[in-house]
């Protein structure tokens, strides 16, 4: 593998799993240091520990939270090249549309769109 991204910094959300974790794998795997974000503390240290990155839990639904992520990322690393913002959820999988709540609709809405504002 090249190391075409030696000195680049990467914060994934969404990066404890997933389509995540394995661009995590690769952007390291190319010479990037890499933050990941997730909600799931278990899955996002595992990962971070496999990319000889750092874990900071965030909510990217919560602007304070993204502010710290990125705060955390560039004292750690002293820059951000490259920000993936992945985070994303679905309704559960036993729910269709017709009986999905709008609680439940607002909360995709928030993780899937108005986190990518955030970010």
């Amino acid at each position: 593998m090249s190391q075409r991204l030696e000195g680049r910094v990467a914060v994934i959300t969404g990066g404890g799993s997933g389509i995540g974790a394995a661009t995590a794998l690769r952007l390291a795997s190319e010479g990037a240091k890499v933050v990941i974000v997730d909600t799931n503390s278990t899955s996002g240290e595992v990962i971070a520990s496999q990319v000889g990155g750092i874990f900071v839990k965030a909510d990217v639904t919560d602007s304070d939270q993204v502010e710290n992520m990125y705060r955390v990322a560039f004292d750690t690393y002293g820059r951000i090249d490259i920000a993936f913002n992945n985070a994303g959820i679905s309704p559960p999988t036993d729910d269709s549309i017709l009986t999905t709540g709008l609680d439940v609709w607002e909360q995709v809405n928030r993780v899937n769109l108005m986190s990518v504002f955030l970010c």
